[in-house]
């Protein structure tokens, strides 16, 4: 027996889009749904561990990474961590793609802007959920 469990003001146009989703691939909206919810609650730092388990650096002005300054964050932290950018990130030309390997993942929301040089532009992709702008340099 299945519970239901209404939402209210839950958007129409998403819903609309999960249930298009969930058709498409053979699966039932409340799979996707709970998966998303799942997702995010794994994304949140756990409140009965107060160290989060990826550090997240926010960015909402403007920010230079350069090889030295990844490298160094990655020192302090002792581990790789993540970029949520809602400003201007520029990534130096100087950043390899083994200094990107310290970086776990980056987080580019809708009013993000992200300049990459050309030679490491890919590796960014792979690594990005981008909303916003991602540019090559």
């Amino acid at each position: 027996m299945s519970n239901i469990i209404a939402i209210r003001g839950l958007d129409k146009e998403l819903y609309q889009k999960i249930y298009a989703l969930a058709k498409q691939n053979g699966r039932r909206v409340s799979d996707l749904i709970n998966e998303a919810l799942k997702n995010y609650v794994l994304s949140q730092d756990d409140p009965l561990n107060p160290e989060p388990q990826n550090p997240v650096i926010e960015n909402a002005g403007s920010l230079t990474l350069t090889k030295n300054v990844i490298l160094n964050i990655h020192q302090e932290l002792q581990k790789e961590f993540t970029i949520k950018n809602s400003g201007k990130l520029l990534i130096d030309q100087d950043v390899t793609k083994e200094t990107l390997q310290h970086i776990k993942s980056i987080i580019n929301t809708s009013s993000g802007v992200i300049k990459a040089p050309k030679n490491i532009y890919h590796l960014l992709i792979l690594k990005s959920k981008n909303y916003g702008s991602l540019e090559m340099y």
